[in-house]
């Protein structure tokens, strides 16, 4: 998501040599500094002399970078986080008092600009921190304002969403290829089917359950395959996914780094 975020920004007119990228992998950052010219270090304390910091690591990486980076900490830089279920109040324990702090959850269609993220800010955030914010993540797609109240459940959604479209891809062009299509064929007719449909749902303003009612005609194959994924609870199963992920994302926002 990171490099997403560094792709988005470069691409749109930004310069590489604003963006500094701390990893602790040496032939990771010699490869963001070869493909994106971006300035890299080892050392997180270096990229706080930046005016944005945002905070790309996994759950349980967050209270050791936030005790190193804590007191070196610059007042008045924002932070912004994209850790899930990583919630505000944590950056605020281990930040300065009067830190402005902003969560995202963004999703990895991002990698293609087709992303989308949420965002919410602590108590500490101006309207100017909120615009640099969506100005960022604008880079990788659209941007919502929403309280962070709903962030796990937008964690379990969209964040991981991604996931279960494409497993229904992969089983859509499973079933093709089972019906005698040529792989290269069903998967270009299944690509085009979700994207087109997802596209006539956003754009139409109609009920999805309207223009799904608009395919199927009585006794038509349409109504044939409904009834077979209503047997088999697909409806319910996607309900449960998204909220064992909301679920999960909640005991991440508990836990702390052993």
């Amino acid at each position: 998501m990171a490099e997403a975020l560094i792709k988005g920004l470069v691409t749109h007119g930004v310069q590489p040599h604003r963006i500094t990228v701390s990893d602790p992998l040496d032939a990771r950052l010699d490869w963001l500094n070869a493909t994106y010219g971006v300035r890299t270090t080892t050392d997180n304390r270096v990229s706080l002399s930046s005016e944005t910091v945002v905070f790309a690591i996994k759950p349980v990486q967050l209270d050791l970078v936030l005790h190193e980076v804590g007191s070196a900490w610059r007042p008045g830089t924002l932070g912004i986080s994209i850790v899930a279920g990583a919630r505000l109040e944590r950056f605020e324990q281990a930040l300065p008092p009067g830190t402005p702090v902003i969560r995202s959850m963004p999703n990895t269609p991002c990698v293609i600009g087709e992303g989308i993220s949420a965002l919410a800010g602590n108590a500490s955030v101006t309207e100017p921190h909120m615009e640099r914010a969506r100005s960022l993540f604008r880079a990788v797609g659209r941007v919502l304002d929403l309280p962070e109240a709903y962030f796990d459940a937008v964690t379990g959604l969209s964040g991981s969403g991604p996931a279960y479209v494409t497993l229904i891809l992969e089983a859509l062009i499973d079933a093709g290829v089972q019906q005698g299509l040529p792989r290269r064929i069903a998967r270009d007719l299944v690509c085009q089917t979700v994207i087109g449909a997802a596209r006539l749902v956003q754009e139409s303003g109609k009920h999805p359950a309207e223009l799904k009612d608009q395919v199927v005609t009585p006794a038509g194959t349409t109504a044939a395959g409904l009834q077979v994924l209503e047997e088999a609870a697909v409806r319910a199963t996607l309900c449960l996914a998204v909220k064992a992920a909301t679920l999960r994302s909640r005991e991440l926002g508990r836990q702390e780094a052993p």
